[in-house]
């Protein structure tokens, strides 16, 4: 076999099927799925202990498929023509939180002309509850009619790079800046 494996486009609507860090790349720092674009100042020390907390106490929410965790469910959306990345993390959490959605977005931006070497910039993060699928939610008391608002906070444009390693169909592998593995399928549309 010879020649280059055809590179499919990195666009579309993906699920997160395995995730890891390997703490090894970079001595002495924890890394997580956002540590792996994000630069090295004061904010990312701040950040990493945040993630390596969140880590601790929340990995499925973090992004970590290391946890078998059911009822959690790791989506992203790349939109290379918009430049435009939505990272989306629905869990279903012990009562009385209920179902949540943990959210990333930013900007992406192609270095290459297949999109192998990827700049990510994120610009906001959200948490608040998982979207009804197929309409409103219903319950026999007014407070189960209520939902609860949507908290959305801008990021101080973290910015690094993502390399797709492999990418066709059905499936991505992508490493992070810092060491992180991403194993993604792709959603039909």
């Amino acid at each position: 076999m010879g020649g280059d494996i055809p590179f499919a486009d990195v666009s579309g609507r993906w699920s997160l099927v395995y995730s890891t860090n390997d703490p090894s790349c970079v001595a002495g720092t924890f890394t997580s799925p956002l540590a792996g674009v994000l630069d090295e100042d004061a904010f990312q020390r701040v950040s990493d202990r945040l993630y390596k907390a969140f880590f601790a106490f929340a990995p499925a929410l973090a992004g970590s498929a290391e946890t078998n965790a059911k009822g959690v469910a790791n989506t992203q959306v790349v939109d290379l023509a918009n430049g435009s990345v939505d990272n989306a993390v629905d869990a279903e959490l012990p009562w009385p939180l209920g179902e949540v959605r943990v959210g990333v977005r930013g900007e992406i931006e192609a270095l290459d002309a297949e999109a192998r070497e990827v700049a990510v910039t994120f610009t906001e993060w959200e948490i608040g509850p998982k979207p009804a699928s197929g309409g409103t939610r219903s319950s026999g008391n007014l407070a189960g009619t209520l939902t609860p608002p949507t908290i959305r906070l801008p990021l101080p444009r973290p910015r690094g790079v993502l390399r797709n390693t492999f990418c066709d169909e059905t499936l991505r592998v992508s490493r992070g800046g810092r060491g992180g593995v991403f194993i993604v399928s792709r959603i039909a549309p």
